[in-house]
């Protein structure tokens, strides 16, 4: 099945050289046909077989209608001249408009992928204060509640038990912080790199879903990648396992990572990039219809904030995939300037 509308780029606008190029060879097309009408006029006399055929009609001044046809020949080339003027214009005035759409859709997309960014430092931030603060406390309530335990075992039964809970509380709480910590940032996503975090996502959704089946293959250098693009990748894949959770618990699920690049022998130029494709066998879903969840919208937005592409395929009973392509770029500054329509704007009045 075809995938989702992927994100079309503007069509570039037709240069200026070509679009007059066209008027001149019209314009010579025009004079070529006027000059074999002459010709053919004066090869078979048809001035006198008119006058011969109209003058019968002399009461009615027909021998007057060419000058006046002349008139309105001139009067419609200057109409069509005017005409085609404005096509002109209005034509520039588009491709200007274009260009400042492209903009500021180029300026969404930078703003968009600098508030993901300053979000991952956020939740970083936020992780590491959970880490280092809470984390050691509830280790002390720990301790402490247990040097309660040693020292109540004998005589006092009932603090005995209270110190027990004590420690229940503090290691159910210190459990949650860690699954908060691994929601706010991936687990080895700073120390050890993309692939081995996405490694021990994948192995922590086969401890929940034992019923299904996980594959991951990853094939490039994802050493020197910015974060946003990191984060990203991570997300992506992240969201598509939630999904599998929610819709096809028990399905094959295959992951594929790749990182492409030029081809050195400079045959085949290519934009180097990362393709993240996920597949599973389970019950597929309708694209046709509206879906009430945000998942599918939030990853084509997060992939369409970096400069990336998002396809999405299923059919009801055929599985599902989606496929993200992005710059390896991406999260530079430099990656979303727009070039400035100068001569273009310089021609609209």
């Amino acid at each position: 099945m075809p995938p989702d509308s992927p994100i079309s780029s503007a069509p570039a606008p037709a240069s200026r050289p070509s679009t007059h190029s066209s008027v001149w060879r019209d314009l010579a097309c025009v004079l070529a046909v006027t000059v074999l009408a002459a010709v053919l006029c004066m090869r078979f006399d048809v001035g006198e077989l008119t006058y011969s055929l109209t003058r019968r009609f002399e009461r009615f001044q027909m021998d007057e209608y060419p000058p006046t046809l002349v008139v309105l020949a001139l009067g419609l080339a200057w109409f069509a001249w005017r005409r085609y003027r404005e096509s002109q214009q209005e034509l520039l005035h588009r491709r200007v408009l274009e260009e400042r759409a492209e903009r500021l859709l180029a300026d969404n997309r930078r703003l968009a992928s600098e508030s993901i960014g300053a979000q991952e430092n956020e939740r970083r931030h936020l992780a590491r204060e959970l880490h280092d603060e809470l984390g050691q406390y509830l280790n002390a309530i720990a301790l402490d509640a247990g040097r309660i335990r040693d020292l109540s075992a004998q005589g006092e039964p009932e603090v005995h038990r209270l110190s027990l809970a004590v420690m229940q509380s503090a290691s159910t709480v210190y459990r949650q912080i860690g699954g908060m910590i691994r929601r706010l940032r991936p687990i080895g996503l700073d120390e050890f790199g993309l692939p081995s975090a996405l490694e021990h996502c994948v192995e922590s959704w086969r401890e929940r879903l034992p019923q299904a089946s996980f594959a991951l293959t990853v094939d490039g250098d994802f050493s020197d990648l910015a974060d946003v693009l990191n984060i990203t990748l991570y997300r992506l894949v992240q969201e598509g396992l939630t999904n599998v959770s929610k819709f096809a618990r028990t399905s094959r699920v295959e992951i594929y990572l790749v990182r492409t690049a030029d081809d050195p022998n400079g045959e085949r130029k290519q934009r180097d990039e990362i393709v993240v494709t996920m597949t599973d066998d389970g019950p597929g879903i309708d694209l046709t219809k509206p879906r009430a969840g945000l998942g599918l919208i939030g990853m084509r937005e997060r992939v369409e904030a970096i400069g990336g592409e998002f396809h999405v395929a299923s059919q009801p009973g055929s599985g599902f995939l989606f496929c993200a392509r992005v710059p390896v770029q991406a999260g530079l500054p430099e990656l979303n300037e727009p070039s400035e329509p100068a001569e273009l704007a310089k021609s609209v009045k």
